[in-house]
């Protein structure tokens, strides 16, 4: 792993754009706390699950060169990010699938975004290009 200014900069920009847009599903869908605290679990701590996932998917984007196309990565690593958490939702009936399909589609958008603004400020497809 090179610790080259160039591979540090991708990085850092995927890093940046992965904190903001992270946040711009909870405006659309949430996840909702008052979903999990109906079964006497905290749900406004549950949530932040949620939030460290999104947002850490521009680091995934940033830190991954496989495959190697920005417009295929960028998606991959969002979703995957957000699978495990839509296992999770499976498991609330006031959840369920819908809420998995929602989070694993935004969790896919955001990494298209991160990569796709990624290149158009860096002009890399990945750190190693």
């Amino acid at each position: 792993m090179s610790s080259s200014p160039a591979r540090l900069g991708y990085t850092l920009v995927c890093v940046l754009l992965g904190l903001v847009l992270g946040w711009m599903p909870a405006l659309v869908h949430g996840p909702v706390p008052e979903k999990w605290s109906v079964y006497g679990v905290a749900g406004g701590i549950l949530v932040w699950g949620y939030y460290v996932a999104r947002m850490s998917i521009g680091l995934w984007v940033g830190i991954t060169s496989v495959p190697p196309p920005w417009y295929l990565r960028g998606p991959l690593c969002g979703a995957l990010a957000m699978i495990p958490l839509g296992f999770v939702g499976l498991s609330n009936p006031l959840c369920g699938a819908p809420c998995m399909c929602w989070n694993t589609l935004t969790g896919a958008t955001v990494g298209f975004a991160v990569g796709g603004l990624a290149w158009a400020i860096t002009g890399r497809h990945h750190a190693g290009s």
